[in-house]
């Protein structure tokens, strides 16, 4: 039984048009060497190319690639003499060339593997094992991705036993060159049904898709998709065919016919979605040289042009992604669908379960909802939120049966409008967000089947919207699907131990719901010309006033949608310790309503962008504003204390806690009498004592580096103490960059003695404090930096390679600023090495003092603000702010 026919080959392909004008097959004995097959090799793939290029059916393509390989191999197979059997001394010994794999169906991109089978019957000579060596070597040498196993048919089938990926690529094989019965007696053991059966094949690829799916965070709508692994990709696709040629066999596809669960729109869309992610990979084998199968950033618009997608900028690949989420959600429905069908109708592994009815409209099946008419949703289109509602209304019910998708996706394209349109579908939304497991159970599903798009103005615009930035990691529909999930997490102890006070906030708001409604359309106006939380507010003023919600809910959810990024900037990229800042901060909250909602809906946001965005740094800022704002609130919005009671109140704590440690008074006072207010008002009692803890045993005319043991505000802090010299910023920041240590803040401090003490809050790449065993090193290489006499410039190198497709065009912006004697200055820039450093030779050349940086970095790009004032103490002049402007841009310029 030789299986020649594959699930969706037989119901997609077309007849090979294309004709290549050479055949390996005709290639002279002389002919076979390195160079000459090389050229052809290379020939072939311009030939391709081109073919491409012109639009030829990506199909035929495909297929003529695998030919052209088959060819070449027989003839080098042929070329080598090596036999369909040999005749030993005692036994005779059949040998075959096998396809297996995605060569074994036929289907080869530019750099898709060739992964080839030698099977024969006995252990081979040693003739027959150096004639074999020679052919593959040619191979290598020729620089084809081959993969190649040498197996006897009993060491085959007991590996095919033990491992579900060989037994996968064996059901797929097929015959290139030697003895056809063999491959018949080697296919006859695969689907004997004692080796892998049904079921157990099935559990096995099941578990492998879960799997699989988790290394891509469970999502079709990543912003590097990789086309074949990602959930909606092709192997999505293949494992269809695989667990339908294990069941089947041979005979499958008249079988199935029988069953009737391929609709013709199903087979039409199966062609139609293979058919698109076949071009996007070729075109993507067209434009890199190794083999990859990820949509990068620095890929996507080379390879949307070459699929034809025209527009200026990043439009091209705005089409091309949303075709591409577009077609990867359809395919994550047909397969989910498939599967139920596979697990309940063919394989029967649950016979003994039944349906039963839960009302009028609705019946469970294997814990599953369906549909008892399937034509209910096109009747009477309410019935699509009825669904979801019964489905939080009834807690056994884990998802949806394949036959109400199958009806949803044909109801949902014959909307005439949307379902918020009408008043009984509207009073479901409210019953279903006003739920406890609302999130998880109602709205993920309502995305993931696309009827979010269906109810919610605007959604449609964004679902599948590229976010063109290393920051975001998931297009803006996905973000924010992920944004409620964060929101529900806080309700679970994970939830609590990773967000205490947001957990502890979020418990105790009394309308939880109103957030649900924040989250959906925080970011539902990106895409649009003008600020995108000013249109989303509008847009959801419209939609809560359609809903009939109380004026005080709206308003507050009008509120949070506009300032949805207040509390993340403030801080994350202003001066917490300046009581000024805060002041802005609460008078734009206005109530301690509003910020706790703002932290609940901020923190989620964060978390929701990038799952390697929070950490402990980014908590303990969020934490001390939400703190020092609800302090505010709580004894009244205009006590702001002075500066100097701030400062005052540091030092008798620092001062009362150093002498019950038994520090001596009078030596402490000697070392503070040569700090101004600022050094007390600007670090907190906390670094005050360690500093003094610190200075008290040192000599005060030396250089002291040092590292705090205990993380300060989740990140590392360095201590440098040192004579106040021009570069000293530019120095320490060059070093720590050596370190491969991100800055996140710097404070800069000089005493009346002309000594610098300056700290650094550092992280490491991954957002976590510097491990204890490196601290040393860097003390070191701090301290060595420091002695050197005169300072040796950094080069700033270039970005990194997949930081070169981003356009971040050098700002250097003045902001308004809290103190008349001091400069804001915020530099946004596309992130690089040894940034930091020319930064600050820059403020040193131009004879700036710094006396504070808070470095954000979001993704590809910094948001850097820097307080600045001249040599005089004073904010910086028009001219001088000019002159750094141009300097600062001119020195980042130089090196795009």
């Amino acid at each position: 039984m030789t299986i020649k026919l594959f699930l969706f080959n037989n119901i997609a392909m077309t007849e090979t048009h294309l004709c290549y004008p050479i055949s390996p097959h005709d290639f002279s004995d002389e002919q076979i060497n390195v160079t000459y097959l090389k050229q052809q090799l290379d020939a072939f793939q311009q030939w391709s190319v081109t073919q491409f290029k012109q639009q030829a059916n990506i199909e035929s393509l495909v297929h003529l690639r695998s030919q052209f390989i088959d060819h070449l191999l027989q003839r080098l197979w042929n070329y080598y003499q090596i036999p369909k059997q040999i005749t030993s001394l005692f036994k005779k010994n059949r040998i075959a060339l096998i396809a297996v794999g995605g060569y074994g169906r036929a289907e080869l991109h530019p750099l898709s593997d060739i992964d080839i089978l030698i099977l024969s019957d006995h252990p081979l000579t040693k003739d027959l094992e150096k004639q074999i060596g020679d052919f593959v070597r040619l191979l290598w040498d020729l620089h084809l991705d081959i993969g190649h196993s040498v197996r006897t048919l009993k060491t085959c089938l007991e590996e095919a036993k033990n491992d579900i990926t060989i037994m996968t690529n064996l059901i797929e094989s097929r015959m290139i060159s030697g003895c056809n019965l063999l491959l018949k007696k080697l296919q006859k053991k695969i689907f004997n049904k004692e080796l892998w059966p049904s079921p157990a094949f099935f559990k096995a690829k099941i578990q492998e898709q879960q799997v699989r799916h988790q290394q891509y965070h469970s999502t079709t709508y990543n912003l590097e998709p990789d086309l074949k692994n990602s959930p909606g990709g092709l192997r999505d696709m293949q494992i269809i065919q695989w667990i339908a040629i294990r069941h089947f066999g041979g005979e499958f596809l008249q079988k199935i016919a029988n069953f009737n669960y391929l609709t013709p729109e199903d087979i039409e869309e199966f062609k139609t979605c293979r058919r698109f992610l076949w071009k996007l990979r070729f075109a993507l084998h067209c434009v890199i040289t190794r083999y990859d199968n990820r949509l990068l950033f620095d890929r996507q618009l080379s390879i949307a042009k070459m699929l034809g997608y025209e527009g200026k900028g990043n439009v091209p690949v705005e089409k091309m992604m949303h075709d591409y989420y577009r077609v990867a959600h359809n395919i994550t429905e047909l397969n989910q669908m498939l599967l139920q069908l596979f697990d309940e109708t063919i394989l029967e592994l649950h016979p003994q379960n039944t349906p039963y009815d839960i009302d009028e409209h609705f019946q469970v099946r294997e814990k599953l909802i369906d549909v008892k008419d399937n034509n209910i949703f096109k009747k009477d289109p309410v019935m699509i939120m009825q669904l979801f509602y019964t489905i939080l209304l009834n807690p056994q019910i884990t998802g949806l049966y394949s036959n109400t998708i199958r009806q949803l996706r044909s109801a949902r394209r014959t909307l005439p409008t949307l379902l918020c349109e009408n008043a009984r579908a509207r009073a479901l939304f409210i019953s279903i967000i006003k739920h406890p497991n609302a999130i998880k159970k109602a709205i993920l599903p309502m995305h993931q089947y696309g009827i979010l798009a269906t109810y919610i103005p605007g959604w449609k615009h964004i679902s599948g919207m590229m976010q063109f930035d290393l920051f975001h990691a998931y297009t803006v529909d996905e973000h924010t699907i992920r944004l409620l999930l964060e929101l529900d997490n806080l309700k679970t102890e994970s939830g609590k131990q990773k967000h205490p006070n947001s957990s502890k906030v979020f418990a105790k708001l009394p309308k939880q719901e109103l957030l649900i409604i924040a989250g959906l359309f925080h970011d539902i106006g990106k895409g649009r010309h003008g600020d995108h939380s000013d249109i989303g507010s509008h847009l959801v003023q419209e939609f809560c006033q359609l809903h009939q919600l109380e004026s005080k809910d709206i308003d507050l959810i009008v509120w949070l949608v506009r300032y949805h990024l207040l509390m993340s900037v403030t801080a994350q990229s202003r001066d917490l310790q300046d009581p000024k800042v805060i002041s802005e901060f609460i008078q734009l909250v206005k109530s301690k309503r509003r910020l706790q909602y703002l932290l609940c809906l901020t923190v989620a946001d964060v978390c929701a962008t990038n799952e390697t965005l929070w950490n402990n740094w980014k908590q303990s800022l969020m934490r001390e504003l939400y703190f020092s704002a609800e302090h505010l609130f709580d004894s009244g919005i205009h006590q702001i204390p002075e500066q100097r009671s701030i400062a005052r109140k540091h030092k008798q704590e620092a001062l009362a806690t150093l002498i019950k440690q038994n520090y001596n008074e009078q030596s402490i006072k000697n070392i503070w009498q040569y700090y101004r207010v600022d050094y007390f008002l600007r670090y907190t009692t906390e670094q005050i004592i360690w500093h003094a803890q610190i200075l008290l045993q040192h000599d005060l005319n030396k250089t002291l580096v040092s590292i705090n043991p205990n993380p300060y505000y989740g990140g590392t802090e360095v201590l440098i103490y040192a004579p106040d010299r021009p570069y000293l910023f530019a120095t320490v920041c060059n070093t720590l960059s050596m370190h491969n240590l991100n800055i996140h803040d710097a404070l800069i401090i000089t005493n009346k003695k002309g000594f610098a003490l300056d700290t650094f809050i550092v992280l490491d790449p991954n957002g976590q404090t510097v491990q204890k065993d490196r601290h040393q090193g860097l003390i070191k290489s701090l301290e060595k930096a420091l002695k050197q006499p005169t300072y040796k410039g950094v080069t700033i190198k270039a970005p990194k390679q997949r930081l070169r497709s981003f356009l971040v065009p050098t700002q250097v912006n003045f902001l308004s600023a809290f103190n008349d004697r001091q400069t804001y200055m915020e530099l946004i820039a596309l992130d690089r090495p040894a940034l930091l450093a020319c930064v600050g030779e820059v403020f040193a050349n131009l004879d700036l003092s710094l006396s504070s940086a808070k470095i954000a970095t979001i993704g590809e790009h910094i948001e850097d603000l820097f307080i600045l004032t001249d040599k005089n103490k004073q904010a910086l002049s028009d001219d001088t702010c000019q002159k750094l402007r141009e300097s600062i841009t001119n020195a980042i310029d130089s090196m795009n």
